[in-house]
């Protein structure tokens, strides 16, 4: 009898572990396989925190209607809506710009091989100031074309731009994304390769969402004196924390305790532990100039994380936020705000400027 169960015993807890193991593996093909996780995008969509509509909330009470206080939402609403037209016309100048410098500045393809035999990819518009560079880094399932809007004005105020191809994304080799643990390497690999070419070159790090998580662990490593600042936009403090706040929100809230297999089968694979990929960490040991972003209706990387970010930051910093951006938004929602803000930034530390 006893033999009987520790053998149903044992097959239990095979058939366990094999239904684990292929829940792991279907999981982390849908996360961190681009190609895979691009076509089921809309479980990682951005959410949006809306305003809530309070003129339509009091018509819906006529017992509590406020002939004065309807007419003070009245007016809000139609300045809110005349400020989102605006907002909107200065985003479509702003497109116009951007398709108008793409139509006569064309990137090139650039590729190189670091000391370990990896393979590198970007995207490079060569704007002819050698002493000024701007490495920009995308977002998940994002790719350097995505990147282009701001390409152009990095290289309307003068910067070469590198546009990498994130870990698993893009020309990158790669099939799985490490959600800039590993992304850090890659961004040092293109450091030393501009400070190969032009030993006083000044190099500006710019990334969002994901980009950004990778622009502050690659603050966190030892830097050439040639990194002169960085700009972190929407980015997380842990990545951990991130897929929790997007299981609980985005899709479902029993998935939570699965992560911790989720990233330890990461890990055995090669790949990356989800907790120590912690740019919160790194701002912590970083010397590097920084300017934090964060669109204050983001509900994807939340916005609270920005200021547990800025807090935990012990480089000189800088913060600004976009009212009405939601995830990645605050560049096109508002661009004369954002890149008058990133600008001003960029003169502080950039000499060649």
């Amino acid at each position: 009898m006893t033999k009987k169960l520790l053998k149903g015993a044992a097959i239990g807890t095979s058939a366990v572990a094999g239904v684990l193991g292929l829940f792991s593996t279907v999981v982390y093909e849908c996360m961190l396989n681009i190609r895979l996780a691009g076509k089921i995008g809309e479980k990682f969509s951005p959410a949006v925190t809306d305003e809530p509509e309070t003129l339509n909330d009091a018509k819906s009470n006529p017992s509590e209607i406020n002939a004065e206080a309807l007419k003070v939402q009245a007016e809000k609403k139609a300045q809110r809506e005349e400020e989102e037209k605006a907002l909107s016309e200065e985003n479509a100048r702003f497109n116009e710009a951007v398709s108008a410098w793409l139509s006569v500045h064309k990137a090139s393809d650039l590729y190189i091989e670091n000391e370990n035999k990896v393979k590198r990819h970007a995207k490079f518009f060569n704007n002819g100031h050698p002493e000024k560079w701007a490495i920009i880094f995308h977002g998940f399932t994002s790719a350097p074309p995505g990147m282009y809007h701001y390409a152009y004005t990095y290289g309307e105020m003068g910067f070469n731009c590198i546009l990498p191809s994130m870990i698993g994304h893009g020309d990158d080799t790669n099939r799985y994304c490490s959600m800039g643990y590993h992304d850090r390497y890659m961004g040092i690999d293109w450091i030393k390769y501009i400070v190969s070419l032009y030993p006083d070159a000044e190099i500006v790090l710019h990334g969002e969402s994901m980009g950004a998580a990778t622009t502050m662990l690659i603050t966190g490593e030892e830097l050439p004196s040639n990194v002169k600042c960085a700009v972190a936009d929407c980015g997380f403090t842990n990545c951990l924390e991130e897929y929790k706040h997007v299981a609980k929100n985005q899709m479902t809230p029993a998935m939570v305790p699965l992560l911790s297999v989720l990233s330890l089968y990461s890990e055995l694979r090669g790949n990356f532990n989800f907790k120590k990929c912690s740019p919160v960490d790194a701002v912590k040991k970083s010397v590097t100039p920084t300017l934090f972003v964060h669109g204050e209706r983001d509900d994807f990387v939340p916005f609270r994380m920005l200021n547990e970010l800025y807090s935990a930051c012990n480089a000189p910093k800088e913060y600004f936020t976009v009212k009405n951006a939601a995830h990645a938004e605050s560049s096109t929602k508002s661009p004369r705000l954002y890149w008058t803000n990133v600008s001003e930034f960029l003169k502080k530390h950039v000499s060649s400027w």
